[in-house]
């Protein structure tokens, strides 16, 4: 399984690039703290251990999940490990709370179990990844939770903000002279 990951550089090459395009995208706009993506890939990592288990015992067990672990899920997930930490650290800098606190943590735990789970394929230890896989789950199901959160909190703030700001088109006639 080591030699299809430099068989296979160009897929590293692209993710890493779309990470970067995104981060120049997005300099100049606050960050709305959304983090569906990593949710969905874990759901995804486990509905593929679930189909294709690499511990069953016929003679191709664990094919798709190999293939799955190489070409999608370790690159994804350090793609999107990368956006977490620049969203986080983006909206800390915007919208400053305790939950942004919490997301900006648990962004740089996804990214360095991103990596780690780099390290066990290339160690090729299937057991490690299928073990880091539920604790995945765990931070980016809490990294959904305090991001929804997060989210309605900026978007009453909005609103309350809107709110304060007068309207520009409405004219007063308090202090004006009546002539008739």
């Amino acid at each position: 399984m080591f030699s299809i990951l430099f068989d296979s550089p160009f897929l590293f090459v692209v993710l890493a690039l779309g990470a970067i395009m995104f981060a120049i995208a997005k300099q100049e706009k606050p960050e709305q703290s959304r983090y569906l993506n990593f949710l969905l890939l874990t759901l995804v990592t486990f509905g593929v251990i679930l189909f294709d288990n690499p511990f069953k015992s016929y003679l191709y067990a664990g094919l798709l999940f190999y293939v799955y672990v190489v070409y999608i899920f370790i690159p994804a997930s350090l793609v999107f490990g990368f956006i977490s930490i620049y969203k986080s650290k983006r909206h800390l800098q915007y919208y400053p709370s305790n939950y942004s606190k919490i997301l900006k943590i648990n962004a740089r735990i996804l990214m360095i179990l991103s990596i780690v789970n780099l390290l066990m394929l290339l160690m090729q230890s299937e057991i490690g990844i299928i073990i880091l896989v539920p604790i995945v789950g765990i931070s980016s199901i809490i990294q959904f939770i305090y991001g929804e959160l997060e989210s309605k909190r900026v978007q009453n703030l909005q609103q309350q903000k809107q709110e304060d700001v007068p309207n520009p088109g409405s004219i007063s006639n308090d202090g004006d002279i009546d002539e008739n």
